[in-house]
């Protein structure tokens, strides 16, 4: 009976430690490309810096609860069209990414936001 009681506790306090800790930042560096993947139609180029903006992982209230904010420095090629196929350029520029990420939410954990992020959505 007292094992069936710390089972039943342990179900209650395992979805709070789990959205009580963050995924680190190369976890969120390794589900970024995945996610771009289905959010834009052309990859980023690579990944320049992690946290360039010193904020370390947030975390803000939006609609749909509580996400964990991570910042990310990505390289955009210019892409050129070679038939139906688009071709990345050497040049190209350093565009600020924000990771949203709620692993509480079924549907749609991820989010991704270019330039500055829109508080409140």
């Amino acid at each position: 009976m007292l094992h069936l009681v710390r089972f039943f506790l342990f179900l209650l306090v395992l979805p709070c430690y789990l959205s009580a800790n963050p995924g680190t930042y190369e976890d969120a560096a390794k589900l970024l490309p995945e996610i771009w993947e289905t959010k834009y139609p052309l990859p980023y180029g690579k990944l320049t810096r992690k946290d360039p903006l010193n904020q370390g992982i947030r975390q803000i209230s939006r609609k749909k609860g509580k996400y964990w904010v991570y910042n990310f420095e990505v390289f955009m090629p210019k892409y050129e069209r070679k038939e139906t196929t688009p071709v990345p350029k050497q040049e190209g520029r350093n565009i600020h990414v924000f990771f949203f990420w709620n692993p509480g939410i079924i549907d749609e954990p991820h989010r991704i936001e270019l330039g500055e992020p829109h508080e409140g959505k």
